[in-house]
């Protein structure tokens, strides 16, 4: 939680303030009356340069915060709103704890805070008003003018809202409250972007720099990783290294994020798809951090993909078990690493990895290469394997390479990748998917992250996916040996890995993924040690559930991880 006690509040570095003694000047004096105990705060110091205009500010603003009829937690996410897309790190950081008092929640300041990820939100985590609140504020502050559908639905939200306190209240009564709200809000976001404006232009405490806090503790950085590490298997037909089973100095570095609610929590890992990178989990986040459970968080880009490297020139540069070993190595260093509690006593915090498509793959060879061995500080307890399989399919290795060809196309970057996010996205996404709102915003963000991906670190995850084979119990259904036959053999010895859930789209593959994950988790589940394997699927989902249906995904994940039934619901 930010606190306005954690930041340095330091002079501006454009004015030198002005702080009138008591009594000798009547704006000062009047705002000296609002403020309180606080007094003259930085901001006042630098709108005292000018009186009248301090006098006229003291009395909007005052009215906005003080007099108005807005509840608290909408008025307060207008504002941050505003902050974190002017990036006025000052106002964030005095309105912060506001907002919580009025209500927000840790997945609502994350929702308000991450300007990067487009609307329209994933419901169920706002209210309706809520979301409607953050459209219109971004809608002002961005573009001025208001879409007619933006400012209706704001209008509608506020007259339920009304309704819902006082339904007796006649229709005339209600439409003027509706509208006197609507002016206030509108009035909300424009006086904190004039506040934004000015906080920033004059470097008010000397934060313009700053960036905007996050309302948890988010860190990124780049962690050295070993790329071509000794797995724990010994198979002369595996190619994961240059001499099988062998290790090697050489590192590349992983981009990594960070997300801690609690040094206590357990920790959500997620794995990205082939062609995403970590961003790819944005839409379902702030469900995590909420609630009881409230867990901490660690996602990473894919060696290849976003600014997470590719090894150096090597035959296979990527490979299902290396991507595996990757994911290890980031539990063992940085979840491993932290494995203490407030009070400074060292404890064993429970994780559970979700990868989907390429990242489920690569889920599933972390149980076949570690479930069945202890990761020092950790516990890894489950498993989730989306839109995935544990071999490559037969025939898939050519599509493959005809996908690397579009992506090879001539001018590489700018002609492939665009060409390949819109052969990508079709088959992500079939007709009935997700929802109407949802298409063009976010498969245009998804569609910017397939093309910026870099073309060889596509080319090293298209030729991994393309011949693989995790030697988990087989699926029913008879496929022909794998170049890459046993790679990951299971063990024996008892496991901290006790649940595996295997999800998919309804609609993946015309519903063939679903239908293979289900076979595959039927046999799994008769040949299962002490592992408790579960299939779900998410209704009107394609390739990534978690972009275009992400309530039903987060409702379906988020009911498994803590043991509640009705996967099939």
């Amino acid at each position: 939680m930010v606190k306005p006690t954690d930041y340095e509040i330091g002079p501006s570095r454009i004015v030198s303030g002005r702080y009138p003694p008591p009594g000798t000047n009547t704006y000062a004096d009047a705002i000296r009356e609002r403020r309180g105990a606080r007094g003259i705060t930085a901001l006042d110091g630098n709108l005292l340069h000018f009186p009248a205009m301090a006098g006229g500010y003291n009395t909007l603003l005052g009215a906005i915060r003080d007099k108005g009829s807005l509840s608290v937690d909408i008025r307060e996410l207008m504002i941050l709103r505003v902050a974190a897309l002017n990036n006025a790190a000052f106002e964030w950081i005095q309105h912060e704890a506001v907002g919580r008092k009025g209500g927000l929640t840790n997945g609502q300041l994350y929702i308000i805070r991450d300007v990067d990820t487009p609307l329209p939100l994933m419901e169920g985590i706002l209210t309706p008003l809520q979301a409607a609140a953050v459209a219109f504020t971004d809608a002002i502050t961005k573009d001025v003018s208001v879409p007619k559908q933006t400012s209706t639905e704001l209008m509608n939200q506020l007259r339920r809202s009304l309704k819902e306190a006082d339904a007796a209240t006649e229709e005339e009564e209600l439409k003027a409250k509706t509208e006197d709200l609507y002016v206030e809000a509108t009035m909300v976001v424009a006086a904190y972007n004039m506040v934004s404006r000015f906080l920033v232009a004059t470097d008010v405490g000397g934060l313009s720099d700053l960036e905007v806090p996050w309302p948890v503790d988010v860190e990124e950085q780049l962690i050295p990783t070993p790329s071509y590490p000794s797995l724990p298997f010994s198979n002369s037909n595996s190619t994961h290294s240059p001499a099988s089973g062998t290790s090697t100095t050489q590192t590349h570095n992983l981009h990594i994020r960070t997300i801690t609610t609690s040094p206590t929590a357990p920790w959500l890992v997620f794995a990205n798809s082939l062609l995403t990178d970590k961003e790819m989990w944005n839409l379902v986040l702030p469900f995590f951090l909420d609630g009881g459970t409230g867990y901490n968080i660690l996602l990473h880009s894919q060696r290849g993909h976003g600014l997470s490297e590719l090894p150096s020139q090597h035959e296979r540069r990527t490979t299902i078990p290396l991507l595996a070993a990757d994911i290890h190595h980031l539990i063992s260093t940085i979840i491993g690493g932290r494995a203490q509690s407030e009070d400074g006593q060292s404890h064993s915090p429970e994780v559970h990895i979700i990868g989907v498509s390429q990242g489920g793959a690569a889920a599933l060879a972390y149980y076949a290469l570690y479930g069945s061995s202890a990761t020092e500080g950790v516990k890894v307890k489950s498993i989730v394997a989306c839109d995935t399989a544990p071999r490559t399919p037969p025939g898939n290795e050519v599509a493959w390479e005809n996908r690397i060809s579009i992506a090879l196309d001539m001018y590489a970057r700018k002609v492939g990748m665009p060409k390949l996010a819109k052969v990508t996205l079709r088959r992500w996404f079939p007709a009935g998917s997700g929802g109407s709102p949802f298409l063009e915003a976010r498969e245009a963000w998804l569609g910017d992250m397939v093309s910026r991906t870099p073309v060889a670190g596509f080319v090293a995850g298209a030729r991994a996916l393309g011949s693989y084979d995790i030697a988990l119990p087989p699926p029913p259904s008879p496929l022909p040996p794998s170049p890459l036959h046993a790679e990951a053999p299971v063990k024996e010895s008892e496991s901290d890995v006790t649940r595996v859930l295997l999800l998919a789209g309804s609609l993946d593959g015309a519903g063939k993924v679903g239908k293979e994950l289900k076979a595959f988790a039927e046999h799994w589940a008769d040949k299962a040690r002490q592992e408790v394997v579960e299939y779900a699927e998410v209704e009107m989902a394609g390739h990534l559930p978690m972009v275009d249906m992400p309530e039903r995904f987060c409702k379906v994940l988020g009911a498994w991880l803590v043991g509640e039934g009705g996967l099939g619901e």
